[in-house]
Parts: structure tokens; sequence; C-alpha cells
């Protein structure tokens, strides 16, 4: 299909729509309101469109657990890869804009989507890898000499080695570096109680978040300052039942605060780029499928609805 997209003043918000039993990636324009479909019939129910930092062009896992790329200013769309029923779906720009990382077939994947090359690190255990700033550096999830699931680092050129943390025990989840690269966050044990985690890298301090009175807090995203966590909390009231609170905190675990609250019982977040405005889904129908696309400002909490949909899955917005 083509497409013609320009970049705007706001940014845009990258999403997945679902309609009529397929589901494609869309664009919402911050600015006016405009909706821009940009795959056709590719995207499955758990692709999450991911923005090269010069938001030229859009990565996500669809159909078949295939890698797609979409180059924005052509509308060509090329696939790269495929991951296996049972591998992470972690995908992750370089800080050139130009290389994916992501984990497949017992591998760290470094794939140049221009010269579509790739260079590869034996890793069987891997996953949720990403870039650290400087372009040179790895992390990702592994196990330790006791099976513990830890964080490492490493050098792309698969030198250099090293553990990160010492965790005791427990499978880390939705492990995210902070952009800065100075922090890293992991949620723990598993889904029925979801704790978060932050880890100072240079130091190996763990900060515990103290999150919702459920325990069961998903979906942490840094800010792109680095210096907040915005992340779903699921209560419950006697009266509506089970709904979600989107709150912030502090990367050491302060200042912890509701901002506003959705109708479902989580949802992913993800920031302006000027780390002052959070968007989010709400509108869950009785399936738990969200219908509706909102933001709410961190200076003036007065929530905003964006756009109402069929159903929307993932939502990222652009750098």
């Amino acid at each position: 299909m083509s497409f013609y997209y320009r970049a705007r003043p706001h940014g845009a918000i990258a999403y997945t729509l679902g309609l009529d039993g397929q589901y494609n990636i869309w664009i919402f324009y911050v600015q006016n309101g405009e909706r821009l479909q940009i795959t056709n019939g590719l995207a499955d129910s758990f692709s999450k469109p991911i923005w090269s930092g010069d938001n030229s062009k859009v990565a996500f896992v669809g159909k078949s657990r295939i890698i797609y790329v979409i180059y924005l200013t052509t509308g060509r769309i090329a696939a790269i890869d495929k991951i296996g029923p049972n591998e992470d779906v972690t995908l992750d720009w370089s800080p050139n804009h130009r290389m994916l990382a992501y984990t497949t077939q017992n591998h760290i994947m470094m794939y140049d989507v221009l010269s579509h090359r790739a260079n590869r690190i034996l890793a069987p255990n891997a996953s949720d890898v990403q870039w650290f700033p400087n372009g040179k550096d790895l992390l990702f999830q592994d196990v330790d000499s006791s099976g513990t699931q830890q964080l490492f680092r490493i050098a792309t050129n698969g030198s250099g080695r090293r553990q990160i943390t010492n965790n005791p025990g427990g499978p880390l989840h939705d492990v995210s570096l902070s952009p800065d690269g100075t922090f890293a966050l992991y949620t723990t044990p598993g889904a029925s109680i979801s704790l978060i985690r932050t880890v100072e890298l240079s130091s190996g301090e763990v900060y515990e978040i103290k999150g919702g009175e459920q325990a069961k807090n998903y979906n942490p995203t840094w800010s792109p300052n680095s210096q907040l966590i915005a992340f779903s909390a699921t209560a419950y009231s006697e009266g509506t039942g089970y709904y979600n609170e989107i709150r912030l905190v502090g990367k050491r675990g302060g200042n912890e605060r509701v901002l506003t609250k959705s109708t479902c019982y989580a949802t992913p977040v993800t920031w302006s780029p000027d780390s002052r405005t959070i968007a989010y889904l709400s509108g869950c129908s009785e399936q738990g499928f969200a219908t509706e696309m909102w933001m709410v400002d961190l200076q003036n909490p007065t929530p905003v609805m964006l756009t109402r949909e069929t159903l929307i899955g993932n939502l990222s917005w652009s750098t």
C-alpha cells in the first residue's frame, strides 16, 4: 500500500488497530487528530510499533512473528527476519537509527536496515536486548551460572560480557534501559503479582517501587528525560470492579503519585518527546479490549480523548 507520512509539531502516535479480524499499524497526529493507516493486514494483536530515533522508520513484529520495517519517507515495507513462537519480541533501534537489535535462534541479532546485513552474538538464553546510548554496548537479560535471570552488558562485537544485577531469584519481565543509559527497570515475579524494580547500573543498587495496592503493576515506561517512570497499576472498587491507575514515580522510587485513571484492567503508556504528556488506553469492553486513546498533561492532569476505535492494542509516541 502507499501512503504519505509527514512529521508534524507535537509528534505522532503509532498504534495497533484491530478491525474485522485484521490488525494494522496506524499513525495518529496529535496536532490535528488526523489518522493514517500504514500497513495492510501485516500486524497482529501483540504488535507494538517502535519508532527509530529520527522518526523515519517504524519497526514491529507482526503476523506469523515476522519483523517488519516501515520506511516512512517512501512507504516501503520490508520483512527482515522471523522470531520463533516462544521467543522474545523486543525490538530496539540503535542510536544511529539504522540497526535493529533483537533475539532469535539463540543469538543476539543486530540488523542493518540500510545495508541489509546482520551481525550476531551467540547467546542461547538472551532476551530484552537494548542499545546503550553509546551505540557500542547492549543491555540484555540472560541466566547466570545458577540459572537465575540477571541483566548483562556486552559490547556489540561480543566482547566484555559482564553481569550487572545480583537478582536472588524470580524471573525478570519488561526489562527497559533508561534513555540516558544509567538505570534499568524490570517487573517481577509474574503477572498475578507484578512488582517494579529499578537498578542503578553504576552501583548495582536496586530500588523498589511501591506501586498499587493490588501489587499488579504493568507496562513501566521511562520518560525521555530518564527522570520518571509511568506505569499502570490495577485497582479495584466494589462499585466499578477492576480499573487501573496511571502512576508516576521517580527512578529511585520517590514521589509516587496517581496521575489519572483508565477503565481497563491494565494499559500500555507512552510519553511525548518533551516528557510532559502521557498517552494511554481506556474504554475497555467486556472482553478487556481497549477502544479509546487518551492523553494527559503532567502539569494540567485533565485527560483528553484522542480517538475512539474498534480495538486498540499498543501505542508508541514518536521521538
